[in-house]
């Protein structure tokens, strides 16, 4: 067995109530605490915010809440709500919400103690590969998660959108969660789209990992966990009959995928899916389920990603990848033509560091295959 690093440093709470049952993890580091998160689709209350902050007024803390974090926070809105962080000057950051909140979260954290430093070169100045395992962030952060898909509240890192650029990155620095609260309650009452691009993005996170030449026996028997609880919840999904214990088992996937891959990251779906965020302002989790189904198609050796299908419940790669289809065609609603997928296609083959980690040689022309197979609806 190849030696491997392994490394998860937040603490998990789960279970209904679990914020104000272990309130006193947040409040024990310091009672002036900053709140990150967004605002909610009309009709749907947040009641993680409201668990939150009622715990923290019977602790007697003071709390600032910044409520407007985006989808696919921006370097820029990071530096601003940084720059509102420091005049109010807390001990910690609470992040409610989605993987673009506890992403903000913890990029604002790493940001706090430098004031004169420019954004762009502080989060991308110096990038260094997956192996870090040293928090950068310079107080705390929590994280309360209100979707399961993006595993934010365990990964080290944040990934922040680059207006420079036109793209997404993993910042530097490692930067992780002191400690999760999963409490299956704030995904109940979301809406179906939601839950599709969590489960989706949870899925795409697990199969790329797994698949990725840097990933080890320790990491891949944790996605093992995800894949099987996956198992167990798509059929309901698919009906849109989630109840009970699918819940519990939708956002403790996502954590437990997250602490898979973040030890070696995601392969090619992710960073194809990066135009379809930007250019199309499609949701992350479902732009990187759309190529999901080609990219196991894709793979000349089936044995490699056979036994991951099997795990998630599936019995060929057709069946996976017409399962996936069918998640996304409900959700997504996108025109593209045949010259973004030329011009995607040159850019992504030019991205030496994501081919690298794909198990198998790919050429230009394979990786158009499955940018256009994948959009083949889409195309007008």
């Amino acid at each position: 067995m190849n030696s491997f690093r392994y490394a998860t440093p937040a603490a998990i709470y789960f279970g209904k109530e679990c914020v104000s049952k272990n309130i006193e993890k947040i409040s024990s580091c310091g009672k002036k605490i900053l709140i990150l998160t967004s605002h909610f689709i009309e009709g749907h209350k947040n009641v993680a915010l409201e668990d939150v902050t009622n715990a923290l007024d019977k602790e007697g803390c003071t709390y600032k809440i910044i409520d407007n974090v985006g989808e696919n926070p921006t370097v820029e809105q990071v530096a601003e709500v940084t720059a509102a962080a420091r005049e109010f000057g807390p001990d910690s950051i609470i992040a409610i919400g989605g993987g673009s909140v506890i992403d903000c979260s913890k990029a604002v954290s790493c940001y706090l103690p430098y004031p004169d430093a420019d954004p762009y070169d502080h989060f991308f100045g110096e990038w260094v590969s997956y192996g870090r395992t040293e928090n950068e962030c310079s107080i705390p952060v929590f994280s309360v998660p209100t979707t399961a898909g993006t595993g934010a509240d365990v990964t080290g890192g944040a990934v922040l959108t680059r207006q420079d650029t036109d793209t997404k990155l993993t910042t530097a620095q490692f930067l992780v969660s002191k400690a999760s609260f999963l409490d299956p309650r704030y995904i109940e009452g979301s809406p179906y789209y939601l839950l599709d691009t969590g489960a989706m993005d949870t899925l795409a996170h697990g199969v790329e990992t797994y698949v990725n030449v840097n990933s080890n026996f320790m990491n891949r028997s944790i996605a093992e966990i995800g894949f099987k609880l996956f198992s167990q919840y798509k059929d309901a999904l698919a009906a849109k009959t989630l109840s009970g214990d699918d819940f519990d088992k939708m956002q403790i996937a996502a954590s437990v995928i997250g602490m898979a891959f973040m030890q070696a990251g995601t392969t090619l779906p992710h960073g194809m899916s990066y135009p379809l965020s930007h250019h199309k302002g499609l949701n992350h989790g479902l732009g990187c389920a759309i190529f999901l189904g080609e990219y196991v198609r894709s793979f000349k050796d089936k044995s490699i990603v056979q036994p991951v299908i099997e795990m998630c419940g599936f019995k060929t790669i057709d069946e996976f990848a017409d399962y996936v289809k069918e998640i996304t065609n409900r959700d997504v609603d996108i025109e593209v033509s045949e010259e973004e997928i030329d011009e995607w296609t040159d850019d992504f083959a030019a991205l030496d560091f994501r081919l690298a980690r794909h198990p198998e040689p790919i050429s230009r022309d394979e990786i158009h295959k499955i940018y256009h197979d994948s959009l083949a609806k889409y195309i007008k």
